[in-house]
């Protein structure tokens, strides 16, 4: 008995219909297929020469990412470069605008330029989207930090010196320098953001700011005062640590506890003034208590008895 010449056509059209769907199919994964190259193209163009940038022609030789005995270095060259782990940390790198054209890299980890002592300013490309705590860390000469107006999860808005996120709906200082100011609108600072700034003489918090991260001040030896805003409930492990210059300390009505190492290494603290009705928690804070601690009227005998604040060379009541 043959098949009825109706349900021949609908066969047939099945088999087209299937056919269309798995070419269907086989286009989309070809176009997102992890082999392309979404790098931005860029126009070939000598970035750095052994006059120019002896340091980085250097280093790019090593890495491989020119030939040997090449002497100067392309935007191309610069744009196949995907990874940088540390290569740069530690380098006599001065300028380095040119990582401006690094623009197939997604990621700058920690300690990527750490101990670059030389560097005096560095652009961000474009399309780095993670950019990890301590980055930057520990450049003395850092006086310019911009990052490229095409990236869209970073930025230096305001001229602000720095670098800026946004995160938990807030902006967030990722790294700064000796020359960084922070707008009304940060609402953190991230871990190790300043960390090994020498030349950091004053620095002016939003009154707002929330949370200012571990170790975000570590080693600012130019440190003298610091008055922390008004929102902050806890100074965080080693945030001020290793600021040998660092006098007073002004805390403010908000915090809550000062953790391990806050202000250890702060040789020339003399004064904290201490809003707060009730004595703030210390988790081995300070390695020296030779301070003068200012309180508000009446709360003398307060701190005094503390457990904590007992230790202290002296307690006064504010005027």
């Amino acid at each position: 008995m043959e098949t009825p010449f109706y349900k021949q056509i609908w066969f047939l059209g099945g088999l087209a219909t299937l056919a269309i769907f798995a070419l269907c199919f086989l286009a989309i994964n070809m176009v997102g297929s992890p082999d392309d190259d979404d790098t931005p193209k860029v126009e070939m163009e000598v970035i750095a020469t052994l006059q120019t940038n002896e340091p980085l022609i250097m280093i790019a030789r090593e890495q491989g990412w020119i030939d040997a005995d090449a002497t100067e270095m392309t935007s191309v060259d610069a744009a196949e470069v995907d990874s940088i782990g540390t290569v740069f940390s530690g380098s006599n790198l001065k300028s380095f605008k040119e990582f401006r054209y690094f623009v197939g890299l997604k990621q700058i980890p920690t300690e990527a330029f750490a101990h670059a002592d030389q560097l005096t300013d560095i652009v961000i490309p474009s399309q780095v989207v993670d950019i990890a705590y301590g980055a930057l860390a520990d450049c003395p000469a850092l006086e310019t930090i911009s990052v490229d107006t095409a990236n869209t999860h970073y930025d230096s808005r305001d001229n602000c010196n720095g670098i800026i996120c946004t995160w938990k709906g807030k902006l967030m200082l990722v790294a700064g320098c000796k020359n960084t100011t922070l707008s009304d609108r940060i609402g953190y600072i991230a871990p190790q953001a300043f960390r090994g700034c020498k030349d950091l003489k004053t620095i002016t918090f939003p009154e707002r700011m929330d949370e200012i991260g571990d170790s975000a001040f570590m080693d600012c030896t130019g440190l003298k005062e610091v008055s922390v805003p008004q929102g902050v409930r806890f100074v965080e492990h080693a945030t001020f640590m290793g600021c040998k210059s660092l006098q007073t300390v002004n805390l403010p009505k908000s915090i809550e506890r000062l953790l391990k190492n806050a202000f250890k290494g702060c040789n020339s603290l003399t004064k904290i003034v201490c809003p707060k009705k009730y004595p703030p928690i210390i988790d081995e804070a300070f390695d020296s208590y030779d301070v003068t601690v200012y309180v508000p009227a009446g709360l003398q005998n307060k701190y005094f008895s503390d457990k904590f604040w007992k230790f202290f060379k002296d307690v006064k009541e504010s005027e």
